[in-house]
């Protein structure tokens, strides 16, 4: 049985989530920050056949979807189709979860896209570029980040939407840090779904002109360190086996095999 969840499943969708806490960050993080009761979110759960435990959830952040079960064994056509009443959506989380769902969702295996998911659970400033200024964005500069991001051919079409990210980051739920060289930003990071115990690293970007000056890792290193310092594990994802070195350098290690249907 599948129903939609609020605050008074609080305590049973933490036990559902947190043995593997840190790959369901963005359900956490999302619930922790956002609440239930918010336009930008919404989450199901899945019972077993007596309706006494929770076995499996889907929250929606905006039009984004992640799906979790503890086993292989859950209700992927009932969380297909509650995915399906959406015009646009993507889909994120674990395999053994989301392979479940392209049986009943048209042509979601070609949009596949395989990632590996790591925490850093150490770093340091060592090797940092040091003749560069680290900047934190406030709500005036969220404006020319996502335009310079827009720059990012690597990123595709990536949608930011600038209130959201804006509200974020005056929440705390996410930090932005960045660049700036000859009066315009080159190079930025930031935290995603930022919670009690994780955070994770995203639009991490450099402009193609300043490349090889090590800004995106001097921006990571200062980030997972502050991060660290307040008691948050820093998570990525990442494809690239050449980022993927870079990342493993800076102090990630690999965790798990993640999927994005984009």
């Amino acid at each position: 049985m599948i129903k939609k969840l609020t605050a008074a499943n609080e305590q049973e969708l933490n036990e559902l989530l947190k043995p593997e806490a840190i790959l369901n960050l963005f359900i956490l993080g999302d619930i922790e920050n956002f609440g239930y009761d918010n336009d930008i979110i919404d989450i199901w759960g899945e019972y077993n056949e007596d309706s006494s435990e929770l076995i499996a959830c889907l929250l929606r952040f905006e039009r984004n979807f992640l799906p979790y079960s503890k086993t292989e064994h859950f209700d992927a056509q009932g969380f297909a189709n509650i995915i399906k009443e959406y015009e646009q959506y993507n889909i994120s989380g674990i395999p053994r979860v989301t392979k479940l769902l392209e049986d009943f969702i048209p042509d979601l295996k070609e949009k596949r896209h395989e990632s590996f998911f790591c925490k850093c659970n150490n770093a340091s400033m060592m090797n940092a570029n040091r003749e560069v200024i680290i900047r934190s964005a406030k709500a005036d500069d969220v404006s020319e980040i996502i335009e310079m991001r827009a720059e990012i051919t690597e990123f595709g079409e990536r949608e930011e939407n600038e209130d959201l990210v804006i509200r974020q980051l005056e929440q705390g739920s996410k930090r932005i840090y960045y660049i700036e060289q000859d009066n315009q930003v080159v190079s930025v990071v930031e935290s995603s779904a930022e919670n009690s115990f994780s955070a994770m690293i995203t639009g991490v970007a450099t402009l193609a002109n300043y490349r090889g000056n090590g800004f995106a890792t001097t921006l990571m290193k200062r980030i997972c360190c502050d991060l660290l310092a307040e008691g948050k594990t820093p998570c990525l994802f990442y494809d690239n086996p050449v980022a993927g070195k870079i990342y493993h350098k800076i102090g990630f290690l690999d965790v798990s095999d993640f999927a994005l249907y984009r």
